[in-house]
């Protein structure tokens, strides 16, 4: 056994996976994800294949020649789920997972119609992070590995899906559309993301874009419209954007973060649209994600800082490019308040007022205090506002 995160069964002695192909079929009525997820692994292996899961009944799983697999989950842990072991034939190039999610899964939201701006139909959204994508697939799910995928999202007629990915196409059934979405760049699974619902979009750039319920999309594209600037601005700091693109989804109201730094597809609170453009830097920090964080991260929740850390420095120099020395100063200072209220608040010796933290037995979470934006306005970012659980999982909370 070599497990090194203290958050997943991931075992570094045991096969990886390298891609993963989704096919999700999105049911309204029972609020759950109807799923076949294909784990090619990085080389043919065999033997034991351990993968996290939470909430998830297992149907069946086969092997890349048909064969089936045999399998047993664990017991139950509050916070890790129940490890799935796989006992791989000899050879195995990919796995085929059959299953179901439940209707309290972590990473899901399921939002009826009065919860949504348009009121006429429903809505999901996830959230990944910190360590809930096992709750939406089977994998391993620790950011010690990283995986590119392609999946298939089968919705209502009516509704629309996006992804923390390309879009490759759309198939149409009856009754039903097919959401084709293709990334082909390796992430770590917390930043798998779905969101499905009444949605319109309008390009900001050619490779900005902004999605949100019809009653709010021309008030976001009015709102972000210099979001190319800022992404420029960040070139210049931190070179090319990898990404491709740097769309950007608005939520509906009861979207209880600030926002999700998803690779491709930035969820954000429609706290942000303000109507002057004030609360827009707060996108600062969604997109210096994009280089710390999504494309160099730390390997286990224990070095959170790394990656929350590095990216408030990354967006303060972003927000000092656009708006002088002074922002950053102030910048700073707030940050400094708030660092000090955290730790009057914990104690100075407390374990959570450490860089480096010991959470084995804690759910990981990614909440911090609220912070200003340079107009003195409170708003919530990322790194200021976003719970690490939906549904109140006992957390602790990183400084």
């Amino acid at each position: 056994m070599a497990l090194v995160d203290p958050h997943s069964y991931a075992d570094d002695a045991q096969p990886r996976t390298k891609h993963l192909r989704l096919h999700l079929a999105v049911d309204f009525e029972k609020k759950r994800i109807d799923g076949r997820a294909i784990l090619e692994l990085a080389s043919p292996a065999g033997g034991p294949m351990d993968l996290d899961t939470k909430g998830l009944t297992i149907v069946a799983v086969t092997a890349s020649g048909g064969g089936e697999v045999l399998f047993d989950l664990g017991p139950e842990d509050p916070i890790l789920g129940r490890r799935l072991r796989l006992k791989l034939p000899p050879g195995t190039t990919e796995v085929l997972l059959r299953y179901y999610t439940a209707q309290d899964a972590a990473a899901l939201q399921w939002l009826d119609p009065a919860q949504t701006e348009g009121k006429k139909h429903p809505y999901l959204f996830s959230q990944c992070q910190a360590i809930h994508a096992r709750s939406m697939v089977p994998c391993q799910d620790t950011a010690r590995f990283r995986v590119t995928y392609h999946a298939e999202v089968t919705v209502p007629e009516a509704l629309s899906a996006v992804m923390s990915a390309g879009p490759s196409g759309v198939l149409k059934g009856k009754g039903t559309r097919t959401f084709l979405f293709d990334m082909p760049q390796a992430i770590p699974t917390y930043l798998l993301a779905l969101a499905v619902g009444e949605l319109e979009s309008r390009d900001l750039s050619p490779r900005a874009r902004v999605w949100a319920e019809p009653a709010t999309v021309e008030k976001a594209a009015w709102e972000f419209a210099g979001v190319e600037e800022m992404i420029v601005k960040a070139e210049g700091l931190f070179g090319p954007y990898d990404w491709d693109r740097y769309d950007m989804l608005v939520l509906p109201p009861s979207f209880p973060y600030g926002g999700m730094e998803n690779p491709r597809m930035t969820f954000l609170t429609p706290t942000l649209l303000a109507g002057d453009r004030s609360l827009v830097d707060v996108v600062a920090h969604e997109l210096a994600h994009s280089w710390t964080g999504n494309l160099v991260t730390n390997a286990t929740s224990e070095h959170f800082w790394l990656n929350e850390g590095f990216t408030v420095w990354a967006e303060r120099r972003i927000l000092e490019a656009i708006h002088g020395e002074e922002a950053a100063t102030l910048g700073w200072a707030l940050g400094q308040k708030a660092l000090e209220d955290s730790i009057a608040r914990f104690g100075a010796d407390s374990p959570l007022t450490k860089l480096r933290t010991h959470l084995e037995g804690s759910t990981p979470t990614t909440r911090s205090p609220p912070c200003r934006t340079r107009r003195g306005r409170v708003s919530s970012s990322s790194s200021s506002g976003r719970s690490g659980a939906l549904r109140g999982t006992p957390s602790s909370p990183t400084t």
